[in-house]
């Protein structure tokens, strides 16, 4: 991914975000050539007292804006980079048209991390949309927040079918969760879960018709829901601490050298062929449907974390192509969500069926990422949340805006602890 550097409080100069090896696009003000793209960067309107604060009203200065076309492979030379002006606004000449997807940062220096009763230190967001030269779009940011529980790490790959017995084996799949607040926080009775999952635009299924449910505010869609087990406070987690949830709690390195020995995980989700661990609580699995046998998957599919809820009280919607039945996860009870994206610079992004401009509200996921490939098995990472800053007593804050292009890396697989190297 390209790195943008820190912007000073004064900072305006394009060097601000200089990736590195990739040439930053200066604002285009010929007055020949084809029309410049202008992206615009705003705080969002739920963080306006963040906005008033820091002087950003007319947008964010010095923020690094990089945008890229989604039908190109996701390698940083295909990414275009540019700093924002004092008034929000970066320009990109001599784009083609395309669907793009924009990313946003911006570095706060020190005085101005200090907001009220809260530090901030950065402000991320981003968003897809359909560019044609000329265009100008708005593009919002939210500021980090501590929260709560959340995602902390995410394996969602395979190995080949041909290297384990002519089956795909999804039981090494795993998640990771983290207690980022200051307090212990019981697991008993939570969600885990797969969210609304045609993000493509199919002829019985366009994107046109999803959006009521794929773009809610009011909350995340889902058939397929697991519960942690327990009465109450069966289940603490520390603050700092790891929770590892395996699919199968077993160790798979016997069925592939470079997987993991998950024996030691503190809960497992099972379902399908999936062996079991008689010693490791289970989750359960309540949905409306079974869990998909192969989740969780880096392909725009919302994972989420949640608070609990009667499902059978929560407001529903039927699809009209295949008459499934789904429910709605109150927005006030989602902890968490991750929405991944894979590299299909291979296949093209602009033939049909093409993506949706979103896989979920930006309330809850601003634009999916890291990117990935088939060949992250072989590279040995998993997904992870980058590490924002260290407290005095050595705990780990990780990083969480809503964007997880920006909140989340690929980085070797470390199930069960948060690595020093996540930091920025």
């Amino acid at each position: 991914m390209i790195k943008c550097g820190v912007a000073a409080a004064l900072i305006l100069v394009l060097s601000a975000c200089d990736p590195g090896n990739v040439v930053l696009l200066a604002p285009d003000k010929s007055d020949g050539g084809p029309p410049a793209l202008t992206i615009h960067a705003v705080v969002d309107t739920p963080y306006a007292d963040v906005a008033t604060t820091l002087e950003w009203t007319a947008g964010i200065p010095a923020a690094c804006v990089r945008v890229h076309r989604m039908e190109e492979p996701y390698d940083e030379s295909y990414w275009h980079v540019a700093a924002s002006d004092s008034n929000g606004v970066a320009t990109f000449a001599g784009l083609l048209s395309g669907l793009y997807e924009v990313a946003v940062t911006r570095w706060l220096s020190g005085p101005e991390m200090e907001h009220g009763d809260s530090v901030l230190h950065i402000v991320a967001g981003g968003r897809r949309l359909h560019v044609s030269p000329g265009a100008e779009h708005d593009v919002t940011v939210a500021p980090d927040r501590r929260g709560s529980l959340m995602l902390s790490e995410i394996f969602p790959f395979l190995p080949s079918h041909y290297e384990t017995g002519g089956l795909e084996y999804s039981d090494a799949k795993y998640l990771e969760l983290y207690n980022n607040a200051d307090t212990v926080i019981y697991l008993d009775g939570m969600y885990l879960g797969r969210g609304w999952d045609r993000t493509r635009d199919y002829s019985w299924a366009p994107c046109e018709q999803t959006a009521v449910v794929r773009n809610d505010a009011m909350g995340v869609w889902t058939e397929q829901v697991l519960r942690f087990p327990g009465a109450g406070a069966d289940y603490p987690v520390a603050p700092g601490s790891t929770v590892l949830i395996a699919k199968s709690a077993i160790d798979h390195r016997s069925v592939h050298p470079d997987l993991d020995d998950l024996s030691g995980a503190d809960f497992e989700w099972g379902g399908g062929r999936t062996a079991d661990n008689p010693d490791v609580p289970n989750l359960e699995d309540i949905g409306l449907r079974p869990m998909t046998f192969a989740w969780p998957t880096p392909m725009e599919e919302p994972v989420f974390l949640a608070a609990p809820t009667p499902l059978q009280a929560l407001p529903r919607y039927r699809e009209p192509y295949r008459g499934l039945v789904f429910v709605r996860i109150p927005r006030d009870l989602i902890l968490d969500v991750w929405v991944g994206v894979g590299d299909m610079s291979s296949v093209t992004w602009t033939t049909s069926p093409a993506t949706c401009l979103e896989a979920a509200h930006r309330s809850f996921e601003r634009l999916p990422g890291p990117p990935t490939r088939t060949q992250d098995f072989d590279d040995g990472v998993s997904i992870q949340r980058r590490v924002l800053y260290v407290l005095p007593d050595g705990r780990k804050v990780l990083q969480d805006t809503d964007t997880s292009m920006e909140d989340f890396v690929k980085a070797p697989r470390s199930p069960g602890w948060v690595p020093d190297s996540l930091g920025h």
